[in-house]
């Protein structure tokens, strides 16, 4: 192995494989790739449906701290940790957020290169969409954008009660307006998962100047004047390996890894860093602005016994995995949060809230020694309010690598996204009332006995419920200024001329909607920025 590299990228997630595809294709030069986790060989990671297996199980274990606006709860903020990201582990859904997003990323932020105007050609630049064609979407791109190949019953009368209760059935939730309900385009092909790793990094992976190492924790990256120098790394707990690097480093490892490993190396909050005896090089806010996605699920038992309860288990399980493994069809295609919508529930002018669609009583993300879903046939309605306003911090533990960072992204700290995550809920009991699901629901058990109006009971129920929807974003903040943002709009680390981060950390606020191909776009501009040496 090489001792020194022209880029070296910290992280093989979403946006990483995107950096290092695209360096690669431009021959820019050797490339080395560090991933914490390990390779994507598992067939779960194919199939759509086994999203709750591997999302389990190749994820690093981050918990939040005690929040103290929801009853003192430690949640799980699990994030992937594997070959590909989140993008391996997460649940395929195909969301880019709304054009007013970004637009407010130039106006109210100050971020006035990254409009919907200036962000859209990178989407576009990505995406393979297998049917829809406009000024919206690309059919040239890596990342394989298809419909839904396997449908659920359940699914499909979700998607009925939400028009009956006024929101409008849409083709396409990508577009110019994002307000409606219907079924989600998915990161899929053929019936597989279609990863960054298995498209991107895949299509690269016998170039001789590509180098990447699984199961490399990153200590720091060292630093000289305004160069960063070399990134030191160890495996398996051996002696740490320092790689030098002639070009750039780019740090694509989330928004709680880029921002750990910043801290590691000298770069964040003065007082933060003095306090755990690391020499400050660069004082900047990194670990603020740390936000996220949160969700409810919304639980009615059935009276049809239709829904995935027991699919996974014996003969059916057998009969539906030869299905999938010889024609690629079936219900192990699905990613099982097939359909769901956007809609406004105060005349914003934009949705504010978000539904997903499960056919099955969701108990996936429960935190350990929390109550477990009943095992009863049902559906599950998450909901959940897009445009979070309360801002948490990310800190290190100690100087110590090996130890996760201490998180605390303050949920539910402003009261706006208290009022509009009750609204969320209010919206899903709305939902279960509808006559398309009216003949179906047996009994509301999630929350119980508590009817849309009673703010007070939905209030109580929501601060022991509410969950992340595992979208964190904001740490590594983009701007203008030193003072209250981390990196320049070109994604490079401020007061370094070869540093970047490029992944959701830098989003100065968190777009409406599932984070995976907001992380790729960010990975197209990012490589677009250093092969053109922007700033």
């Amino acid at each position: 192995m090489h001792q020194e590299y022209d880029y070296i990228i910290i992280g093989a997630g979403s946006a990483g494989c995107v950096v290092a595809t695209r360096l690669l294709q431009a021959k820019a030069g050797r490339v080395l790739v560090l991933e914490a986790g390990t390779r994507d060989h598992s067939m779960f990671h194919q199939i759509p449906a086994t999203v709750v297996k591997v999302f389990q199980q190749k994820s690093w274990s981050y918990m939040t701290t005690p929040q103290q606006h929801c009853n003192q709860r430690e949640m799980i903020l699990a994030q992937g940790k594997v070959l590909g990201g989140g993008s391996s582990v997460n649940g395929m859904v195909y969301c880019r957020g709304q054009r007013q997003d970004y637009d407010l990323w130039a106006s109210e932020w100050g971020c006035d290169g990254w409009s919907y105007q200036d962000v859209l050609p990178f989407f576009k630049k990505a995406e393979n969409n297998e049917s829809l064609s406009d000024e919206f979407h690309g059919q040239n791109g890596m990342l394989p954008v298809s419909e839904n190949r396997y449908r659920h019953p359940l699914t499909l009368a979700c998607i009925r009660a939400s028009q009956e209760m006024g929101m409008t059935y849409v083709n396409d939730l990508n577009g110019w307006d994002q307000a409606g309900v219907g079924f989600y385009q998915t990161t899929t092909q053929r019936g597989e998962r279609a990863s960054t790793a298995q498209t991107y990094l895949k299509s690269v992976r016998h170039d001789p100047h590509l180098t990447v190492i699984t199961g490399a924790l990153v200590h720091k990256i060292e630093t000289q004047a305004q160069q960063a120098t070399s990134v030191i790394y160890s495996l398996d707990g051996k002696p740490p390996v320092t790689i030098n690097v002639k070009k750039e480093v780019i740090l694509s490892a989330g928004a709680i890894g880029s921002p750990k490993v910043l801290l590691l190396s000298g770069i964040g909050p003065k007082q933060h860093l003095e306090e755990l005896g690391i020499e400050c090089i660069q004082d900047l806010p990194v670990g603020e602005n740390f936000h996220d996605h949160l969700h409810m699920s919304v639980n009615a038992t059935l009276t049809t016994q239709n829904s995935l309860l027991g699919e996974d288990q014996g003969f059916k399980a057998v009969r539906h995995f030869l299905q999938w493994r010889f024609t690629r069809s079936g219900l192990l295609t699905s990613n099982i949060l097939e359909g769901g919508g956007f809609l406004d529930t105060i005349n914003l002018g934009r949705p504010d809230v978000q539904f997903h669609f499960l056919p099955v009583l969701d108990n996936f993300d429960n935190t350990p020694g929390e109550k477990s879903a009943a095992q009863q046939h049902g559906l599950t309605i998450k909901v959940g309010h897009v445009q979070p306003k309360a801002r948490g911090s990310l800190r290190l533990k100690s100087r110590d690598p090996n130890e996760l960072p201490i998180i605390d992204p303050n949920y539910l700290g402003h009261q706006e996204d208290i009022d509009a995550n009750i609204r969320a809920v209010q919206a899903g009991l709305r939902l279960l009332q509808q006559p398309a699901l009216k003949a179906i629901v047996k009994e509301v058990i999630e929350p119980a006995n508590i009817e849309p109006e009673d703010i007070a009971g939905i209030d109580q129920w929501m601060r022991q419920n509410i969950k992340t929807v595992y979208h964190p974003a904001g740490s590594c903040k983009m701007g203008n200024s030193p003072q209250d943002s981390v990196t320049e709009q070109n994604l490079k680390v401020h007061g370094f001329d070869n540093l970047r981060v490029v992944d959701c950390s830098i989003c100065p606020q968190v777009p409406s909607g599932n984070t995976n191909a907001i992380a790729i776009m960010i990975g197209e501009r990012g490589a677009d920025f250093i092969l053109n040496q922007m700033g």
